[in-house]
Formats: C-alpha cells, sequence, structure tokens
C-alpha cells in the first residue's frame, strides 16, 4: 500500500474510534486534559513506529505550558468536531481538573472563531467524556480506519487501553518525569516530579 499522509485530526478521531479496555469501538476516553496527553505520548512513543508501517500523520504542536505539554489546535479540531455532530460530549461526575479549567480559559481568550463557544465551556464543574456520534464513527469507518494494517489497530487499541485504565495523576507524573523539559513552565511541577536527593 503506498503512503497515506492523515492529520492531527484523523488522529483525534482515531483515538476515538479505536477499542479500548472492553474491546468494543468508540470507547469513551475523559478529559481534555487526558486527550491531550494522549495525543503527545503518542508523538513521542508511537510515531515512528506507525511512520514505519505506510502511513504518515501529521501532528499538532506541542508547547510547554501551565500543566505540561498542551496543543491549543488540539483543543480548536475537538471544539469543531463537536460543532459538526463529529464528536459528543456528555457531562461525568468526576470534578473538573485543575488543568482543565486554566488551560481552557486561555484557550478562550485566544480564540476568536465561530467554534471556540461549542466546546469551551467555562461553565462545566465537571470533566466532559468524549466519543463519536453515529456520523463520525461512520466517517472514521469508511474513511481513515482502512488505512490502519491490523498491527497498528492493535497498537492503537493497547494505547487506548493503558490511557483508559490509568487515572489523570498516575498519567501526569508519568509525563511529567518521562518528559521533564516539556514541564518546565507547569504550574503544579512539584506535585508530580519526582525528587531527586543530593
Amino acid at each position: 500500500m503506498d503512503k497515506k499522509d492523515l492529520n492531527s485530526k484523523d488522529l483525534l478521531l482515531s483515538f476515538l474510534y479505536s477499542p479500548g479496555i472492553d474491546s468494543k469501538i468508540n470507547e469513551p476516553i475523559v478529559g481534555r486534559t487526558k486527550l491531550t496527553k494522549m495525543m503527545y505520548l503518542f508523538e513521542k512513543e508511537l510515531y515512528s513506529q506507525f511512520f514505519e508501517e505506510s502511513i504518515q500523520i501529521k501532528l499538532p504542536i506541542f508547547k510547554p505550558y501551565f500543566f505540561g505539554p498542551f496543543s491549543k489546535q488540539l483543543f480548536e479540531d475537538l471544539s469543531f468536531f463537536e460543532a459538526i455532530g463529529m464528536i459528543n460530549a456528555s457531562e461525568t461526575n468526576i470534578p473538573l481538573s485543575a488543568a482543565d479549567q486554566i488551560e481552557s480559559s486561555d484557550v478562550f481568550d485566544d480564540i476568536e472563531d465561530e467554534w471556540s463557544e461549542t466546546s469551551f465551556d467555562n461553565d462545566n464543574k465537571y470533566e466532559l467524556s468524549y466519543k463519536l456520534s453515529q456520523s463520525g464513527e461512520k466517517y472514521v469507518e469508511e474513511k481513515i480506519w482502512i488505512h490502519f494494517s491490523s498491527i497498528q489497530k492493535e497498537k492503537l487499541k493497547t494505547f487506548k487501553s493503558q490511557i483508559n485504565k490509568i487515572s489523570l495523576d498516575a498519567l501526569l507524573r508519568y509525563v511529567y518525569n518521562k518528559y521533564p523539559e516539556d514541564a518546565k513552565k507547569s504550574l503544579i511541577a512539584d506535585k508530580y516530579l519526582d525528587k531527586v536527593d543530593n
């Protein structure tokens, strides 16, 4: 198969479409922060394997931010897909993380387009659970998922399962300690970075 070029929007939809812990497609992912760190870890730890297996994915730009690596583009992509009805967000009973509260409010200040009101609701008090709508599922199945090999699909499933199994605290601790250069602007680095005795 010729090399297929995908973009970060395709990858976001693929994360949501992929089976996870329960092996059923479209297992929800809870929280924008978890989605952000999932995309970041994909770039750091899985991307090269996908590149070698006939797919090249253009990833969003990540920058060190108040809660570690952050991508404004990912927030905008999520908002866009909610606005056109491909992603559904439902409120959970999990209190909104400090990361989502601060990062969302800062993104609000920067985004001036028609999509900003859809996803970034400053009034949210609880984490949102994201999953594809029926039309989103159909789109990914017909336009994106067919380009992944069975090995790539299995890697995505394993990756999503690992992310969904662990708490946000455990995920942040892993990212901060594995990639401390991207935690340098974090307001909560002391909470997650392991202490080294001199």
